[in-house]
């Protein structure tokens, strides 16, 4: 953008300069026609003009690109504090989503896992017991199997 604004800049003082070139020539022929001055003292007003108004068109072009470099220094403070604001927006969103990840995993860990894991504590016991309990009337069931011998 600065590059394209430099050469439309250096454009409009070329062309500017060749216009007062020839509008200067064309004063010159009707300086020279209605006076008989020397044609060192023609080209020296026709210079001192030509001066003049090349000290114009810069002045006019400097402010021009000053207040074209203000503007853009403005627009670019805007759009990188309009990305900053942005930005601090999208990692307090990502803190907050984070936060809220980790208490769900938490919750999830407490409310599901946590009773999931007690009723499997719990049913591992009572399997213990009931296998237990099944040697057990296993052994008694083999006992009543047995003869028993009388003494007599």
């Amino acid at each position: 953008m600065r590059e394209s604004a430099y050469k439309t800049l250096v454009l409009a003082v070329g062309i500017i300069f060749c216009i007062m070139l020839i509008a200067g020539c064309e004063e010159e022929e009707k300086i020279s026609d209605t006076m008989t001055d020397t044609p060192d003292a023609k080209r020296s007003r026709l210079i001192a003009v030509e001066n003049v108004q090349l000290k114009k068109q810069i002045e006019k072009l400097t402010a021009l690109h000053a207040s074209e470099m203000k503007r853009q220094k403005d627009l670019n403070t805007r759009e990188k504090d309009d990305l900053q604001r942005r930005l601090d927006n999208c990692l307090r969103e990502k803190k907050g989503m984070e936060e809220m990840s980790k208490k769900g995993v938490e919750e999830y860990m407490q409310n599901v896992l946590g009773p999931i894991s007690e009723e499997n504590t719990k049913l591992r016991e009572e399997i213990e017991t009931l296998k237990a309990q099944i040697e057990k009337l296993t052994k008694e069931l083999e006992e009543l199997k047995r003869p028993k011998v009388v003494p007599l």
